[in-house]
This record gives C-alpha cells, structure tokens and sequence, in this order.
C-alpha cells in the first residue's frame, strides 16, 4: 500500500513539472513574437472645436487675474532708494555722477565706515567743494569715498592736487580719478536729489544801543501807601419757593390742586456785644 502511494506521488510531481515547463515555454514563444524594435509612431489627435472654446472661458472666468500686482507690487531692480537722515548734505548718488562722467575729480582716501568721512567733514571749514559717494555692487565691497573738487580734465585735477588745503599721512595718498569710473558701482540718490543739502548762513551781531537810566528816579522816595477801602458783607436776599400739587382721576380729569409757597427769613448779622471792663484794672 505504502508503495502504491509513493509511485503516484511521483507521478503527480512529474506532472506538475511538465506542466510548468509547458507554461514557461509558451511566455518564451509569446515574449519572442511580440518583442519587435521598430518604433510605432504614435500620432497626436488635433484638439476638437469643443476644447478649444473652453479655454478662453476658463480664462475669462477668473476676474481676479492680476489683482494682486496692486498689493503687492513686482521688484523693480531699477529702483533707487536710500534711508533719508543718514547721510549728510555732501553725499551724492547716480544723478551726480551721470552729470559730472565727463569731469574729473580728487579722490582723498577711502573707508569702509561713513562715520569716518562724516567726522572729517565737520571739521572742515569750507566744505563747497567736497563730496562723497557709496560704492557697492557685485564683486564690489561696501566702501565710501571722499571727493574733492570737479574739474574739467586731468590736467586741471592734477595741478589742484599739488595745492590740496589738506594734511594726510603719509598712508593716504590722493589720486585724480574720472567720475565715469564710479557709474558702475553708484546706485543711490544722493542728498541733492532727496532735499538734505542745506545752506550754511552767517549770522552777523551789531552792537545795541542801551537805554540811559535816570538816576533821579531812582532817588525818590518811595511813594506812601493809601488805605485799602473796606468792603462791607452784603446780606443775601431772600429766596422763595413755589409748589404745585394737581391731583387727576383715572380718566385725566384735574381734580385737586394745591399750591405752596415757602421762603427763607432774612438773616441780620450778629450785633457785635458790649465789652464789660474791669474797673479795678
């Protein structure tokens, strides 16, 4: 029995491998007639009128399109701007510069902090022909530079930089530059441009003329003083008051009136009393 058993199973299983192996033939016959290498063009169906007429409504439908611009505006890189206040009156920006490309100019050092240039600016008792200007940009570190002077060519800079009103160390060495070397690195409006160049007035003092004094008035005797008038109380008058009762039914009809009228008495001042003396004092 037990061998009968062992030979059918071994008959299924062969079964199931030949099976197997039938199916694993077919995937290879069915793989090899379809795998082809020639590309199928696949061609784009044109979009119907029907689409086509959608579009535009989808883009009319949104009304709101574009409100936004208005809130919040688009960056403008063009745009100059600097903070008013900051900087003093012999700053300049791009307008100064395009004014002045053709000229040329002193350039007396240069510094990484404003308050620098500032400081050496205030000590300055002619400050007609100074200016400064900030230089930034790309491949260009933030520095400020003192300007004096604008001249007509080199020649001109060149003879008034050998006559500078000013002592530097040995360090600083002034340099005569074209303002059209600055246009690429300049993009602030400068003081002129935003109202902070103010003029220096003199104030000229002149002697006043002092009043003379009368020292006779001063001598006088002091004038006597006069008694002040008494004033004397006065009483009030006195006051009344009036009420009126009206009494009405249920229907509004007057019924009732009564009146009243009371008043305060004048008051008389107090008589002042009689003094009683010792006579035995």
């Amino acid at each position: 029995m037990t061998a009968l058993r062992t030979h059918w199973q071994k008959i299924q299983q062969s079964i199931w491998l030949l099976g197997a192996m039938l199916c694993l033939l077919a995937a290879l016959i069915f793989w090899a007639v379809t795998d082809r290498d020639e590309l199928v063009e696949i061609e784009k169906q044109p979009e119907s009128e029907i689409d086509l007429q959608i579009q535009p409504e989808k883009v009319a439908a949104t009304t709101y399109l574009g409100g936004l611009q208005e809130e919040v505006r688009p960056l403008e890189l063009t745009t100059r701007l600097t903070a008013s206040g900051l900087h003093e009156a012999e700053f300049r920006g791009t307008k100064f510069i395009q004014e002045q490309k053709n000229n040329s100019t002193i350039e007396l050092f240069r510094v990484s902090d404003e308050n620098i240039i500032k400081s050496f600016i205030k000590k300055q008792t002619d400050r007609s022909k100074l200016f400064y200007i900030r230089l930034s940009g790309e491949g260009q570190s933030e520095q400020y530079v003192m300007l004096y002077g604008s001249f007509g060519n080199k020649r001109e800079a060149a003879h008034a930089l050998t006559a500078l009103p000013f002592k530097f160390p040995e360090t600083i060495q002034p340099v005569v530059v074209q303002f059209a070397d600055y246009r690429p690195y300049v993009n602030d409006l400068g003081a002129d441009e935003i109202g902070l160049s103010t003029k220096l007035y003199a104030v000229n003092l002149r002697p006043a003329a002092v009043p003379v004094i009368d020292e006779s008035i001063l001598a006088r005797p002091p004038a006597t003083t006069t008694n002040a008038p008494t004033t004397q109380a006065v009483a009030p008058q006195n006051s009344t008051t009036s009420t009126t009762i009206t009494r009405r039914d249920q229907e509004g009809n007057v019924v009732d009136v009564q009146k009243s009228q009371s008043g305060t008495a004048h008051v008389q001042p107090d008589a002042p009393e009689p003094e009683v003396r010792d006579p035995f004092n």
